[in-house]
């Protein structure tokens, strides 16, 4: 509103403009285009292939390609968006060393460090709500998910079993990955929200769990 109360004569809505006037260049605002906004809105095709390492990503924004090679035939793909810019950072985790590498989107520089055992599963996640995707790993041997908070810090919790496929996701809709197992068509559920469990059945014994993110089996 102005100072006088009267309501200014332009708004926007969701990144449009909303108006009683047409600007000097006689055209409406798009913000969400002008600002490269739309490029966060659409998921981008990308497969990564083991036996050579190699990245193929095709970029929703304008249909080019991007290839790179990272990681070894033995890695997981990781990927996530490690930086909080808004743009999934290429990533693999090496189970023989529990080493994380992260080729970040923000400057192309590289993130490596050590988080996991041999044998751990990687179940990267923002688990935190900070708009960044965090380190993580499901030690199957013990049933306990460590994470690697970038906000919060370091944190542990028993959950599952050993023979349990880990389908970490934001179940509750908070901002925060819920850490979930899924047991031969029952899916087990810790709700950060609230740490109450939900059990769903929802599957058959066999097949894979894909909630919305994917991790690595």
């Amino acid at each position: 509103m102005n100072g006088d109360g009267s309501i200014f004569p332009t708004f926007f809505m969701a990144g449009f403009e909303c108006s009683t006037f047409i600007w000097k260049d006689r055209e409406r605002k798009d913000y969400i285009s002008a600002t490269g906004h739309d490029r966060h809105l659409k998921n981008d095709l990308a497969v990564w292939r083991p036996s050579t390492g190699v990245w193929y990503i095709q970029r929703s924004s304008n249909g080019t390609y991007d290839i790179r090679q990272f990681g070894i035939s033995t890695d997981k793909a990781t990927q996530g968006d490690f930086d909080g810019d808004a743009r999934t950072d290429v990533a693999v985790y090496r189970p023989s060393t529990g080493v994380w590498y992260i080729w970040r989107s923000t400057d192309f520089g590289y993130t490596i460090f050590a988080f996991g055992l041999n044998g751990d599963l990687p179940v990267q996640g923002d688990y935190d709500s900070d708009g960044k995707t965090d380190a993580a790993v499901y030690r199957p041997s013990n049933t306990v998910w460590y994470l690697n908070r970038s906000s919060q810090g370091f944190a542990a919790q028993q959950f599952g079993l050993p023979t349990d496929k880990p389908a970490p996701a934001d179940f509750d809709g908070d901002g925060k990955t819920d850490i979930a197992v899924y047991r031969d068509g029952t899916w087990y559920i810790s709700r950060s929200s609230d740490s109450v469990v939900t059990i769903a059945s929802f599957g058959l014994p066999g097949d894979v769990p894909v909630p919305a993110g994917y991790v690595a089996q």
